[in-house]
């Protein structure tokens, strides 16, 4: 009876002292946000805009105060939904997104590139790295393009989608 009795408390001892491993959960999503730009017509000389969107997080991922890690799968941005003047060009232009460059452009046909659908990759992983840990302790996102563009044969309105893909760990 003591060996019986020794064999179980050394099974029970055994098995309360396992691992549990954590469970981990990831959650996949895309933000996919636009800044709407118009720009009137010039006389041979740039003008500046400067636009901003604001997304929040929370709305798109649920349970993002139990996030441990954010992870940028993807980021990039184009040119969409041009409207009137077929040759205005971007002189210079800056994409910031919460306080963090992104991209700086230059002598950009707006209507060039959003007819040829190009797509401009955001690849610089301390840019990306630097986006993640902000994320993870701020929930808004706000997105700033910025610039000065030429634009003499007529005004002209166009977007700048940025887009995303986020993997996150609850």
């Amino acid at each position: 009876m003591k060996k019986l009795f020794t064999l179980v408390f050394a099974m029970i001892l055994v098995s309360s002292c396992e691992d549990t491993a954590a469970i981990e959960i990831t959650t996949s999503t895309s933000i996919n946000e636009s800044v709407a730009i118009s720009v009137l017509q010039t006389n041979g000389n740039a003008v500046a805009y400067d636009e901003t969107v604001t997304q929040d997080l929370n709305q798109l991922v649920s349970n993002f105060n139990d996030i441990s890690n954010i992870n940028i799968d993807a980021l990039s941005y184009k040119f969409k939904n041009v409207t009137g003047n077929t040759n205005a060009v971007i002189q210079s232009a800056t994409i910031v997104i919460s306080g963090n460059t992104i991209a700086t452009i230059s002598n950009v046909n707006i209507a060039q590139e959003a007819t040829n659908a190009t797509v401009f990759p955001i690849t610089d992983t301390a840019v990306l790295d630097q986006l993640e840990t902000l994320f993870l302790n701020n929930s808004s996102v706000t997105i700033q393009f910025s610039g000065m563009a030429i634009t003499d044969a007529g005004d002209v309105s166009f977007e700048v989608e940025v887009s995303m893909d986020l993997t996150a760990t609850l």
